[in-house]
């Protein structure tokens, strides 16, 4: 579904007033109001929760633990606490999922969550940052939706699942053509970080099925999490992140963020076959 000329206009129109009617950016505020609305009008939250709040926030269930990602329960696994969703690179959370038994904690924390720490460190270098998102970083981020994503939702990602617990990961890059992820910097920090997973309302959009977003300081990381079953319809298309303009400021001093679409890593090395990480 995409947005009218007249819907676009009229977005475009109600973003210049709430910068007090400051002329200089309408172009600008025309293509982010396009991205917005276009995000908008294809998708409805799956879930969405701020990384602190007062209290901890604990997804999954607790007194009936089994594990998401090996599917295992008690007593053959472990579940000795709930443990952080986000990794605490990010910062400090009190968002927590009950739903990862104390293996495959120890294992993502060890692999994929410090591959991600050194990917997230690099968004701050005074560089121009990151050329390319690695393997077990983009691994981490879906392994993040995932941990958020409703009990409902999981059936579509069954193979999403075995290819997060695949420790093999240097070869996974040949299997997603045009995998990545974009990133954004703001021009204010947002003051509370939050995650979200949203899902598609349209079968027949061009548009991948779930959307998942990390927001935290003046970064946003985006991606889609791979090999969704209600995106096999569209295999012979390429399904683009949809981008959105993360405007932060007020009034005048209201800018959209910058944005760059990182692609995965590319390991060239000699296929073989992988390993899973769970018996």
């Amino acid at each position: 579904m995409l947005p009218t000329w007249d819907q676009i206009q009229r977005a475009a129109y109600g973003r210049w007033e709430s910068r007090g009617r400051v002329h200089g950016a309408d172009q600008d505020d025309w293509v982010a109001a396009e991205m917005d609305l276009l995000f908008q009008m294809n998708y409805r939250p799956a879930a969405e929760y701020p990384l602190e709040s007062a209290e901890p926030v604990v997804v999954g269930s607790r007194s009936q633990s089994r594990c998401r990602f090996c599917e295992r329960g008690a007593p053959r696994a472990k579940f000795s606490s709930a443990r952080p969703i986000v990794p605490d690179v990010v910062g400090p959370t009190s968002l927590l999922t009950g739903e990862v038994c104390d293996e495959c904690h120890e294992q993502f924390a060890g692999s994929l969550d410090a591959d991600f720490a050194k990917f997230w460190r690099s968004l701050d270098e005074p560089s121009e940052g990151p050329q390319a998102v690695s393997i077990g970083a983009y691994k981490a981020l879906v392994r993040m939706a995932i941990a958020i994503m409703p009990a409902r939702e999981l059936g579509h990602f069954a193979d999403t699942l075995e290819w997060v617990g695949n420790p093999d990961h240097d070869f996974d890059s040949s299997l997603f053509s045009g995998a990545g992820c974009l990133v954004y910097r703001m021009h204010q920090a947002h003051a509370v970080p939050w995650v979200s997973l949203s899902r598609r309302i349209d079968a027949d959009a061009p548009l991948p099925y779930a959307v998942f977003v990390l927001v935290a300081g003046v970064h946003a990381v985006e991606i889609a999490p791979p090999l969704c079953a209600r995106d096999q319809d569209h295999d012979e298309e390429a399904l683009q992140l949809p981008p959105r303009s993360f405007t932060t400021g007020f009034g005048a001093d209201s800018r959209t963020a910058v944005r760059r679409l990182l692609p995965l890593e590319r390991v060239d090395r000699p296929r073989r076959r992988g390993m899973r990480l769970f018996a």
